[in-house]
Order: C-alpha cells, then sequence, then structure tokens
C-alpha cells in the first residue's frame, strides 16, 4: 500500500536523487587522464571495468522504483552526452546508452527487494541483487551495441557482424571486466546500501524498510 510522505521527506528525496545524479555525472564525464572517464578503472592495457553503475544500484535500492527510473535514465543520457565528448561511437546510439540504463533503472528496486525477502538478509540479498543486475545491465547494453557496432564498424548485415563482434569482446577482455564489475557492485554497493539506510530510514520513509516490503516509492 502506497503511504504518503511529508514536504520535508520529499525534499529530502530529491535532494538524495540530485546527489546520486551529480555521482554518476562526476564519473561519466570527468577525464581520468586515460583517455577515459574517472567511471572507469583501468586494470591492464585492454582492461577496463566500469563503477558507473554502482551509484545507481545503490540510489535506487535506497529511494525506490521512481527514483530508480530517473538515474537509470540520467545514467543514460550521461554515456550518450559521454559519447560525443569522448568519440565513443558504439554508444551514440540513444537505444545503445540510454534504452538499456533507463530499463535497469526500472527493475532494480523490484530485483532487490525480492532478494532480500528471500535471503531475510539485507546485505546478503542486497548483494546477490547487485551481482544479478550489473550482469543483466551488461548483457541489455552488449545486445544493444551490436547494432551499432554493425552499423560502424562492421557490414551493417548482422550474420555477417556477430563472430567479429563477439571476438572483439573476448579480444578487449569484456567478459573478464563484466565479472570484475558485478562483484564491485556486490560487494561495495551492498555494503554502502545497508549502512545508508541505518540514516536515511524514519517514520515518513519505508523504502528500504525490513525485508523491504513497502512500496512507498512507486
Amino acid at each position: 500500500m502506497k503511504k504518503n510522505i511529508s514536504k520535508r521527506e520529499q525534499t529530502r528525496q530529491m535532494t538524495i536523487l540530485a546527489m546520486f545524479i551529480a555521482i554518476v555525472a562526476v564519473l561519466g564525464l570527468v577525464p581520468n587522464g586515460l583517455g577515459g572517464t574517472l567511471g572507469f578503472i583501468k586494470i591492464s592495457p585492454t582492461l577496463e571495468a566500469t563503477i558507473i553503475h554502482i551509484p545507481v544500484l545503490i540510489g535506487a535500492a535506497l529511494l525506490g522504483r521512481k527514483f530508480g527510473i530517473y538515474l537509470g535514465l540520467a545514467f543514460g543520457v550521461i554515456s550518450n552526452i559521454a559519447a560525443f565528448i569522448y568519440g565513443s561511437p558504439l554508444f551514440l546510439y540513444p537505444w545503445v546508452a540510454i534504452l538499456p540504463r533507463l530499463i535497469f533503472g526500472l527493475i532494480i528496486f523490484d530485483v532487490t527487494k525480492f532478494f532480500v525477502k528471500f535471503t531475510k538478509n539485507k546485505l546478503i540479498g542486497t548483494s546477490i541483487s547487485f551481482f544479478v543486475l550489473t550482469f543483466i545491465h551488461t548483457i541489455m547494453v552488449l545486445t544493444m551495441m551490436f547494432t551499432s557496432y554493425s552499423m560502424v564498424m562492421g557490414t551493417g548485415v548482422w550474420s555477417e557482424d556477430i563472430v567479429s563482434y563477439i571476438a572483439l569482446l573476448i579480444f578487449v577482455n569484456v567478459p573478464i571486466a563484466s565479472v570484475i564489475e558485478m562483484i564491485a557492485a556486490a560487494i561495495i554497493g551492498g555494503i554502502i546500501v545497508v549502512r545508508l539506510s541505518n540514516y536515511l530510514k524514519n517514520d515518513d520513509n519505508s523504502s528500504y524498510s525490513e525485508g523491504m516490503t513497502n512500496e512507498d516509492s512507486d
């Protein structure tokens, strides 16, 4: 059942939302001096892992489904802008940069709620959900990115480009980077969400209450 919240709580939620969007913007747009942005951690010359999705996971789990959509949309738009700034042709198209992130933001709260209820433990449930959600996000992005790869770097015929696309992903160590991203999201995101939830909960806000049973942030 949806619960009314006070003006003060609404203001606090919007402030927290703005904070998370700002973090995503910094990670997605501020250069790291290595040809990318602060949201990409270079592990080897051909291996980078991103942490940009982690604030989206944390914010959506804490604030709820509606705010998750906002965060996912912001993530996608910032990614699209960064593609133009840093010359990333595969992410120039909205259906590659924005659409998967919008869907990602939409499902975070419900997936996290499910695993927290299933495990009956906030930390374990949140960590598992963040691991799974990062995997889902990766699959969605890579699937949509194949369309831009085919247009920009391939022949434009999907059946002819699929092998070279998979070879490229393997060559730049995308599978390894994805596993690192899933583990990082599970550990870092899970711990931060549980810690922050202790400070954010009050009588007016139970988006991340025990068992995540309320739907007050639809």
